[in-house]
Order: structure tokens, then sequence, then C-alpha cells
């Protein structure tokens, strides 16, 4: 049978401890790394700052573009839709594909700008 050890310590003496570990350890800081290969001058508190980036989720259920009768309610399903049709296009013909889908929503922005104005 095995006896078990059982050790408390508290934050601040584990701290201590590896401190003390980098501290001896040749080549390594505080930092991680030796002071003469990087110059760490990141603040520690960074400001957040909003970017253009796109929101994903991890998991998406993917729309049913095999069936014929299909067809995306509105532009979130529609982008849902052509991410999943995007992954049959030959990479070869990525760029030519990408160029003509940019032509047909310009051709359709100005259909639907002609028939608003119609109106």
């Amino acid at each position: 049978m095995k006896s078990r050890l059982r050790v408390t310590a508290s934050t601040a003496a584990i701290r201590q401890v590896l401190r003390e570990a980098l501290a001896t350890t040749p080549g390594i800081t505080q930092h991680g790394r030796d002071d003469k290969q990087m110059d760490i001058t990141v603040p520690s508190r960074l400001p957040i700052s909003p970017s253009d980036q796109a929101a994903t989720q991890l998991h998406t259920q993917r729309p049913p573009v095999e069936d014929p009768e299909f067809e995306p309610a509105n532009p979130e399903e529609l982008g849902k839709a052509l991410d999943s049709l995007s992954s049959l296009v030959p990479s070869e013909l990525v760029g030519k594909f990408y160029r003509e889908f940019v032509a047909m929503i310009d051709k359709y922005n100005l259909e639907a700008e002609e028939v608003q104005s119609e109106a």
C-alpha cells in the first residue's frame, strides 16, 4: 500500500520558490528569457482597443447545401452556406472564384438599387 504525502503551501511561498529557481537557472530571468536575448518593454496592463476581427463560434451546424431545395433565408445563412461551399473550390481557382463572387455581389447591389429607385 502506497502512502501519500500531503503538502500544503501558500501562493506566496510557491511564488518565492519559483523566483529563486528562475534566478539560479543560467540564462533565465524573471521574464522567462535571457535579458540579453530580448528586451521586454510591454507594460503590465495593456489598453483594450476594438479591432476588425470576425467573430466565430467553435461549432456551427453545417447548412444542407447539397439539398437542391435549400435556399438561405438571410445574409447570415448565406455566409454559412458559402463557407461550406468554399471548401469545394479547387485551390488553384480560389482567386478566380473570389473575383467572380465579388463581381456578382456588385451586380446584385446595382440591381437592388434599380428596383428601389423604380419603387
